[in-house]
C-alpha cells in the first residue's frame, strides 16, 4: 500500500511540475512573439492573448495555402503613400488616400492605437511568404514573410511602400474562410478559424511564353522555362520550411494546396508570336502545374491583363485578354469546367495622375485601388470555385456513403471493406 501511495505520489508531483513547466513556456513564448514581431513593433494586449490562446487551443486544421504567380502586377507596385510634392497631402488612389477618402470599402486596413495615432491593421489569421526577388534570382528563397498588411509584400527588393493584388486577396479570402465577425482576426479566437497562406512567387518582366513555358510547350530548341522551374522548386522550399518561416503557425503543420491564381501577359503582349501561343501556353500551364504539385483538380483563378483599360486597347493586348477568358469556357476546355475562372479586370484601370498616384500604365499606373480591386476580384472568384469543390466533394461523400448503405456497409462496419 506504501508503495502504491509513493507512486500514485511521484505521477501527482510530475504532472504538477508538467503544468508548471507547460505555463513556464507559454509566458516565455508569448514574450518572444511580442519582443521579435516584426510588425508592428510593440505587441497589443490583444495580441498577446490571442498568442496564448493559440497554445492554448492547438488547433489542427491544415494550412490552407493559395500561390499567387505572375510577372511584375503580381509582384505589385501600388504606391501605399506618396504625397504630392506641391502640398503634402497623400496622392489620389495611395492607400493612404483611400482609407480616408473611401472609408466604407478601406476604413478596416487601418486601426486606432490613440485618439491621433493609427496603424495599418495585421490580419493574424492570414500568413504571406513572398519571395520579393531580383528579375533574374531564381534561388529557392522567400525575403519577405509574416502576417498580412499592407506594408512590404509589393514590388521589387528594396521597395517596401508598394502593394499588390495579394492585399485584396487575402482579406477576401481570410473574410470568407472565417468568421468575418471575429474583427481580432485571430485564428485561435474561434476554434473555426482556419490560418491561411498567400503565397506569393512573381518576378518582373516574365513572359508566359518563354520564361514560365510549361513542359507541354516544350518544342525543338525551346526548353521549360526558368522562371516555371524556379516557381515550382520555391513553392516545395517554402512548404517545406513552414516551421520556420511561422514559428506561430498552430496547426499540425499539415497543408492543404487550395488554389492558384495568375496574373501576368503584359510581356507576351509585346511580341506578336508569344500573343499567338498565349492561350495554348495557359491551357498546357494549368495541366503541369496540377501535375507537378500533385493537385489534379487544383482551383485555377485568372486576372486578365487588363491595365490599359477599354480605351488603350490595341490588338495584341486584346488577343491576350481573349485567351485568358479562352481557357475557362467548358465548350473549349470542358476539362477545367468548375475549377478555372477567369476574371475582367479592364474596369479596374485608372488614369494617370491626378486620378493615380503615378503614370507606369503597365502597373495600373501605381494604382492602389486598382491593385485592391484586383485582388479582390481574384479572391472572389477563387472563394466561387472553392465553394464548387466543396459542394463536389459533398456530394461525392453522399454518394459514396449510399452505395455503402447498399452493400450493408454502414459506419460501423466499413473497416472490413478491403476493395
Amino acid at each position: 500500500m506504501a508503495l502504491l501511495n509513493s507512486s500514485v505520489a511521484c505521477r501527482t508531483s510530475r504532472i504538477s511540475w508538467q503544468f508548471l513547466l507547460r505555463w513556464l513556456l507559454l509566458l516565455v513564448w508569448v514574450w518572444v512573439i511580442a519582443a521579435n514581431c516584426a510588425y508592428p513593433s510593440v505587441a497589443h494586449p490583444k495580441e498577446l492573448m490571442c498568442a496564448a490562446a493559440c497554445v492554448a487551443s492547438q488547433d489542427k486544421k491544415p494550412l490552407k495555402v493559395f500561390l499567387l504567380v505572375g510577372q511584375s502586377n503580381m509582384q505589385g507596385h501600388g504606391h501605399i503613400d506618396t504625397k504630392n510634392d506641391t502640398t503634402g497631402e497623400f496622392r489620389n488612389a495611395t492607400l493612404e488616400w483611400l482609407v480616408q477618402h473611401d472609408p466604407a470599402e478601406y476604413g478596416m486596413l487601418k486601426e486606432s492605437i490613440t485618439n491621433e495615432t493609427s496603424r495599418w491593421t495585421v490580419r493574424q489569421d492570414v500568413f504571406v511568404a513572398y519571395n520579393k526577388q531580383g528579375l533574374d534570382d531564381v534561388r529557392p528563397e522567400i525575403h519577405q514573410y509574416g502576417y498580412l498588411h499592407p506594408m512590404g509584400y509589393g514590388g521589387d527588393p528594396g521597395q517596401e511602400n508598394q502593394m499588390g493584388p495579394e492585399l485584396g486577396f487575402g482579406w477576401t479570402i481570410g473574410e470568407s474562410i472565417n468568421d468575418p465577425n471575429d474583427k481580432s482576426h485571430c485564428p485561435c479566437h474561434n476554434k473555426k478559424q482556419t490560418q491561411i497562406l498567400v503565397l506569393k512567387i512573381a518576378w518582373g518582366g516574365k513572359s508566359l511564353d518563354v520564361d514560365f513555358r510549361p513542359p507541354s510547350s516544350i518544342e525543338q530548341g525551346k526548353p521549360t522555362g526558368l522562371f516555371y522551374e524556379a516557381m515550382l522548386a520555391n513553392t516545395f522550399h517554402t512548404l517545406a520550411q513552414l516551421k520556420t518561416i511561422f514559428p506561430d503557425y498552430t496547426g499540425s503543420y499539415e497543408y492543404e494546396l487550395a488554389g492558384l491564381v495568375w496574373h501576368q501577359g503584359w510581356n507576351d503582349g509585346c511580341d506578336a508570336n508569344q500573343t499567338a501561343h498565349y492561350e495554348r501556353n495557359m491551357a498546357n500551364f494549368i495541366r503541369d502545374v496540377r501535375h507537378d504539385l500533385g493537385v489534379p483538380n487544383l482551383p485555377v483563378v485568372i486576372g486578365v491583363s487588363g491595365m490599359t483599360g477599354y480605351q488603350h486597347s490595341n490588338p495584341q493586348r486584346d488577343a491576350i485578354i481573349a485567351a485568358q477568358f479562352a481557357v475557362a469556357n467548358t465548350n473549349a476546355y470542358p476539362e477545367f469546367a468548375g475549377t478555372v475562372a477567369t476574371v475582367e479586370t479592364r474596369d479596374f484601370a485608372r488614369g494617370p495622375p491626378p486620378h493615380s498616384p503615378g503614370d507606369q500604365i503597365y502597373h495600373w499606373n501605381n494604382n492602389c485601388e486598382s491593385y485592391w480591386l484586383v485582388g479582390k476580384a481574384m479572391g472572389q472568384a477563387m472563394v466561387e470555385l472553392l465553394q464548387t469543390k466543396e459542394q463536389q466533394d459533398q456530394e461525392v461523400k453522399q454518394s459514396n456513403k449510399i452505395l455503402m448503405q447498399n452493400d450493408g456497409m454502414g459506419p460501423e462496419n466499413t473497416f472490413l471493406r478491403t476493395s
